[in-house]
């Protein structure tokens, strides 16, 4: 199983006790950790402004991680978030980080599949970043989450696509070997989203965009202090091979805002 590191929460705190000069309670201070899809933090700030917040809108972030995203969200909104995510120990693991970052009064997180999760009220907004790819029927997917969205919510995707059949390099990270990746092309992705009942308001391919990010961040060597891929079985081939992917065009990242529709 791709997602099975059983003691993040472990590692975690590892990593936190041996870098003291990193204040969890301070706004930005995990981006290099809690951030599990290309973009980091600066992704998330892309996709705020499409979710068309009000004051009071509660969120949902559908396949959570380590809660960075909701926890950003919270941070530049004010408004609340709650995650959902089907490996417990991700789930854990993003409420110790959120209680270290004193956001448990408004981000919390559920450990389970969407299509589990019945909340008490319809969400006002919704975003996922880097899920879709171990999803194989996408329509089903997206129509669950749909169905926990009030009529006219905004969703915000953040999504990696494959424009034309080309093998990958393994591991990458949402997946080990392969089994279980469905990484399809943007035109299969957007189609998708349309059958389950959402109407694109954008929908952009953001690779020049994430190339610029990659040179950029990693300028001068891997950042310092703790860092994702350290919380990842071969988590640092993962991130490279996955860089060398976007890099020569066998990838791309997509970030897209849908409204769903009334009826």
């Amino acid at each position: 199983m791709t997602y099975g590191e059983p003691d993040v929460d472990q590692a975690i705190d590892r990593l936190l006790s041996a870098h003291p000069e990193v204040d969890a309670a301070a706004g930005g201070a995990l981006d290099n950790l809690d951030q599990f899809h290309i973009g980091g933090a600066e992704a998330v700030d892309l996709l705020i402004p499409g979710l068309a917040l009000a004051e009071g809108d509660v969120i949902l972030d559908v396949g959570s991680g380590f809660g960075g995203p909701a926890r950003q969200i919270a941070r530049r909104t004010g408004n609340h978030v709650v995650g959902v995510d089907i490996t417990a120990a991700y789930v854990e693991a993003a409420r110790e980080l959120t209680a270290r970052a004193g956001l448990s009064d408004s981000v919390r997180f559920h450990t389970g599949d969407i299509a589990s999760f019945h909340p008490d009220a319809p969400f006002a907004a919704a975003l996922t970043l880097h899920v879709q790819m171990n999803v194989p029927d996408k329509t089903a997917w997206f129509r669950h989450i749909a169905e926990r969205l009030a009529p006219g919510a905004r969703l915000a995707v953040w999504e990696v696509c494959r424009p034309h059949p080309a093998d990958l390099p393994w591991p990458m990270p949402w997946s080990l070997d392969g089994t279980d990746s469905f990484v399809v092309p943007p035109e299969e992705l957007l189609a998708s989203l349309q059958d389950a009942g959402f109407t694109p308001v954008e929908w952009a391919n953001e690779s020049a965009w994430v190339k610029e990010w990659l040179d950029t961040t990693f300028a001068h060597g891997l950042p310092p202090g703790p860092a994702l891929p350290m919380l990842l079985d071969d988590g640092y081939t993962r991130v490279l091979n996955y860089a060398s992917a976007l890099t020569d065009g066998t990838l791309e990242v997509w970030r897209g805002t849908f409204t769903r529709k009334s009826a």
